[in-house]
């Protein structure tokens, strides 16, 4: 596996990670990706803490290039740098709680 992806430079570049059939995708900003052989579990214990948001059980996004949260069809999406990233029920329920707050 390359651990280039924890360093702090590497982490603003990075938008999301994805969960593909016990390997994770990691997709850049750039729209460049790059496939780990790790799973997804894994990738997301590396990560500093409040770094990424699990908003799937296939997705963690980047917190810092979220910028939107939409529905569409009743599907919750977070929107980061243009792309469009489905939120399960259950995620999307604690991240409205927690923007109530703020």
């Amino acid at each position: 596996m390359k651990e280039s992806f924890v360093s702090s430079c590497s982490l603003k570049r990075i938008l999301y990670f994805h969960s593909c059939n016990g390997f994770t995708v990691m997709v850049l900003k750039n729209k460049r990706q790059e496939v780990l052989d790790v799973p997804l579990a894994r990738v997301e214990i590396m990560l500093p803490e409040g770094t990424f948001c699990r908003v799937h059980r296939s997705f963690l996004v980047n917190a810092g290039a979220i910028t939107a949260f939409r529905y569409y069809r009743n599907q919750l999406l977070a929107i980061a740098h243009g792309c469009r990233l489905p939120v399960s029920r259950r995620q999307g329920k604690l991240i409205m709680e927690s923007l109530e707050v703020f």
